[in-house]
């Protein structure tokens, strides 16, 4: 049998209890507070986060039949994570987009989506930094997908309070457009090449071996 990292395992299983509580606070928020479309994309976002780390936390902490097997599911697992990543960027384009084109000007109305917003960058810059301080040394492309997720969240949701606190709304929508639009669905066609070629070396070096 063979394991990977069980440090980056227990990294992720950190991360993934603060995705966790993150998600039913805004759910919370959303159902029983206030009603708000953007809360509820953020919602989905912070929700497609944890389900990202959690299929690593699970890929990483249980035993394989060989190295080659846990390869396979961690290059599969990528490509949900990527998708995600490029298809939840998308998603939120064409919410802030539909937001300019229908006059919706995106202030906060209330003190508890602002709160979502700050506990949203909280929250998810400490996954970030719990991801980043251990998969450091042998980081790989579904590594980077999953700090993708988490670090562009946060800037979303701090792009939310520096809206509200610069009295222009219009700003948030700009940024989630071109992050939505371009940044994340360029990381996630950058993530997927970079599996690529860390399998061809790996393939090299197997070579070299034998």
């Amino acid at each position: 049998m063979w394991s990977a990292s069980t440090a980056k395992a227990a990294a992720y299983g950190k991360a993934l209890r603060i995705g966790l509580l993150l998600t039913f606070i805004q759910l919370f928020i959303l159902f029983f507070v206030v009603a708000s479309r953007t809360l509820g994309a953020d919602t989905m976002h912070s929700g497609n986060d944890a389900l990202t780390i959690f299929g690593t936390a699970y890929i990483l902490g249980r035993s394989w039949p060989s190295e080659t097997v846990f390869l396979k599911w961690r290059k599969r697992w990528l490509l949900v994570g990527v998708w995600s990543l490029a298809l939840g960027g998308l998603f939120v384009a064409g919410e802030a987009l539909y937001d300019i084109t229908d006059g919706v000007d995106g202030a906060i109305q209330s003190w508890p989506l602002l709160f979502a917003a700050g506990l949203g960058a909280a929250g998810n810059w400490r996954m970030h930094q719990i991801l980043d301080t251990v998969a450091h040394e042998d980081r790989d492309a579904l590594d980077h997908n999953n700090l993708d997720h988490v670090f562009w969240d946060m800037i979303l949701s701090l792009a939310v309070l520096v809206a509200y606190l610069s009295g222009a709304p219009l700003v948030d929508r700009l940024i989630a457009i071109v992050v939505g639009l371009f940044v994340l669905p360029y990381l996630a066609w950058k993530r997927w090449k970079e599996d690529g070629d860390e399998n061809d070396r790996h393939a090299h070096d197997h070579e070299h071996r034998h």
